[in-house]
């Protein structure tokens, strides 16, 4: 079955403290599901906890090197929480707008999120759990980590300065989709939402849907958070499968003749 086979081939972009080439593979089964339906689909490669403007750049040099390989003109980009941030700059401001049909978003903050002006007012706490987090990625394949850099990005006034400098081309489709739990399950994400709904109100355990919608918002997925939205946390769920879900994505993606 090829309903997956898109004019331009995709490339996906993880979100903050992940890899897709590690064990923590953020993805789980998306990329292998859409390539047995037709997708030509590539792996962005970003450090876990880069700055939005070095890990798009690091995108630039991949991007630049499929379209080589594949001798196309452009990518439909598929971005999950700050990986979208990093493809808008990519675009933006690294002038890669004649290279994309398409920007896909899922759970990205683009208004920014309270919960990091949080974090940032707890200095200690904050500048112990950077050096950790960054020690430990270097191991398995950062780079450049900047916690600090990673998370100031991510307040509002950091994003609206952000979306000024980063204004939308009128040559890329974008599209965004939010998720948003309701029900309390006691599951990790649902625990981290009890803290982070005292500063941002409810959200997929981090980003609101208001902060996630950007160009056509398509819509919020009910009960699902912000991990299983792509696909990252492998556990089964009665009303939602993130490899349905990006298989009809990717499927409106053919049919727009991106």
């Amino acid at each position: 079955m090829k309903d997956c086979q898109t004019r331009y081939p995709i490339l996906l972009l993880h979100g903050l403290n992940c890899r897709d080439d590690c064990f923590s593979g953020c993805w789980g089964r998306v990329p292998e599901a859409l390539r047995e339906r037709g997708a030509v689909v590539y792996l962005g490669h970003q450090d876990a906890w880069g700055s939005i403007e070095g890990n798009a750049r690091k995108l630039l040099r991949m991007a630049e090197k499929i379209l080589e390989g594949e001798g196309s003109e452009k990518l439909n980009l598929i971005a999950h929480s700050k990986g979208g941030l990093e493809a808008r700059y990519l675009i933006s401001s690294l002038g890669f707008a004649d290279h994309t049909a398409s920007l896909t978003t899922l759970c990205t903050p683009h208004r920014g999120a309270r919960s990091a002006e949080v974090w940032q007012k707890r200095k200690i706490i904050c500048a112990a759990t950077g050096r950790a987090l960054e020690t430990g990625w270097r191991l398995f394949g950062d780079q450049a980590p900047d916690f600090q850099s990673a998370v100031a990005s991510l307040t509002p006034e950091a994003l609206e300065r952000f979306n000024q400098e980063n204004l939308d081309s009128p040559q890329v489709y974008y599209q965004s989709w939010g998720a948003l739990l309701v029900k309390r399950t006691w599951d990790p994400m649902d625990c981290a939402q009890l803290w982070l709904t005292k500063s941002d109100g409810p959200t997929d355990a981090l980003v609101t849907p208001e902060s996630a919608a950007w160009g056509a918002y398509r819509g919020t997925l009910t009960d699902v958070s912000h991990q299983d939205c792509a696909g990252a946390r492998r556990r089964r769920l009665s009303h939602f499968s993130a490899e349905d879900f990006f298989i009809r994505l990717v499927q409106e993606l053919a049919e727009k003749g991106f």
